[in-house]
C-alpha cells in the first residue's frame, strides 16, 4: 500500500477519521462502538504504524491471534474472527476510497477460509509498502 498523498498517516489517525466519517454518515452508536473496539484492538496489536506500512501479513497475524481464546468455543472464535475481519476489511476499503491507500488491498487477500482465517495467496517479495 502506498499513501495517496505526501502526508504520512498513522493507523490511529486513519481509524479516527474513519469513525468520524461513519458517525457523520449516521451510523448507530452500537455499530460505531463495535468498530472502535475492533480497530483499536487491531492498532494495539499491530502497532501504530504508518498506513503505508500496513501489509496483509498484519491483518492475517491479527486474525490468527484471535484463535488464542482457550475458554471459547470454536464457533465463538470463528464468529469473532469473521466479525473482526469484516470491520478491518471495511476500514481498509474506506482508506482506499479516501486515497490513504493507492494500491488494491484485496488482490491477494481472499475471503475467510472455513476456520475464519483470511487467506493470503502470496506475500513473497512484498515489501511493507505494498499490498500486492
Amino acid at each position: 500500500m502506498q499513501l495517496g498523498s505526501m502526508q504520512d498517516v498513522l493507523l490511529t489517525e486513519a481509524k479516527d477519521a474513519f469513525l468520524f466519517n461513519y458517525r457523520l454518515a449516521g451510523s448507530h452508536a452500537h455499530t460505531l462502538s463495535a468498530y472502535r473496539d475492533v480497530l483499536s484492538s487491531f492498532v494495539q496489536i499491530t502497532g501504530d504504524m504508518f498506513v503505508r506500512e500496513l501489509t496483509p501479513n498484519h491483518v492475517s497475524a491479527y486474525i490468527h491471534a484471535l484463535d488464542d481464546c482457550p475458554d471459547k468455543s470454536k464457533e465463538h472464535i470463528l464468529r469473532l474472527e469473521i466479525d473482526h475481519y469484516v470491520v478491518i476489511h471495511t476500514w481498509i476499503r474506506w482508506m482506499q476510497i479516501q486515497r490513504f491507500v493507492t494500491e488494491p488491498y484485496s488482490s491477494n487477500v481472499k475471503p475467510l477460509d472455513h476456520r475464519g482465517a483470511c487467506c493470503i495467496t502470496s506475500v513473497e517479495g512484498s515489501t511493507p509498502s505494498t499490498f500486492r
